[in-house]
């Protein structure tokens, strides 16, 4: 059961998706309801790797891939920022990877 899937891992650079895009997003509304429907939105973007709700001054912190700045605007415009309910996105773009895994640090303390 601690198993969850077998994966590859595909590097995203060598298939043209240059950009990591940090984006925080802060709902106008924080009811079940404006909360279900932004989670299920997002789950529909495949340019959403990563999505996690937080607490503090946004709502949201999701990780984007894109090829390039231009789509990711693209994105931005067409998509994030049409979700209803969305009051503002902070984008903050990656300049370099310094760490980047998927394993569980099982030594670890």
């Amino acid at each position: 059961g601690i198993v969850k899937a077998r994966v590859a891992l595909l590097d995203r650079q060598r298939l043209g998706f240059n950009l990591v895009v940090f984006a925080h997003v802060k709902l106008a509304n924080h009811g079940r309801d404006a909360l279900q429907r932004f989670e299920q939105a997002v789950k529909g973007y495949p340019e959403v790797l990563d999505c996690y709700t937080l607490l503090g001054d946004t709502d949201f912190l999701l990780r984007i891939v894109t090829k390039d700045v231009k789509a990711y605007e693209a994105f931005f415009l067409d998509h994030l920022s049409r979700i209803n309910g969305v009051q503002s996105v902070s984008s903050s773009i990656a300049l370099s990877i310094i760490k980047e895994t998927t394993a569980i640090p099982l030594g670890a303390g």
